[in-house]
């Protein structure tokens, strides 16, 4: 078994790679498609390569495909769920995100303290 990538640049290089795959295959296929000669040569030279082509989107590859896909995501929700994913980094949005935090803890506190005073003193 092959090692999790554990950054953000293996991960999405993994997913392009799986991603990339599967769509090569079928524009494949749809070049193939197209009819650009029709003597008997060319035309059993694109059946040949279109069977090659099938053969490698046929259901056990196809599936081995989708089960690779499946087990990025699983490794992704694993890395996300343990603390490994680093989604924020020290940069600008994390910065900012404390800020907000400190600013809504200040509130709270006030409004805590707001709240014991009105407690304490019922005529206001």
């Amino acid at each position: 078994m092959e090692a999790v990538p554990r950054n953000t640049p293996a991960l999405l290089a993994r997913i392009d790679q799986l991603r990339n795959s599967l769509i090569k295959r079928f524009e494949n296929l749809i070049e193939l498609a197209a009819i650009d000669k029709t003597d008997r040569n060319a035309t059993a030279l694109s059946q040949y390569q279109i069977q090659i082509e099938t053969g490698a989107l046929r259901p056990a590859l196809q599936i081995r495909s989708a089960e690779d896909i499946l087990s990025l995501t699983r490794q992704l929700q694993e890395l996300w769920l343990f603390g490994q994913l680093k989604t924020l980094e020290d940069s600008e949005t994390l910065q900012k995100t404390d800020e907000d935090a400190r600013a809504i803890a200040a509130l709270l506190r006030q409004l805590e303290e707001s709240g014991k005073e009105a407690a304490l003193d019922p005529i206001k």
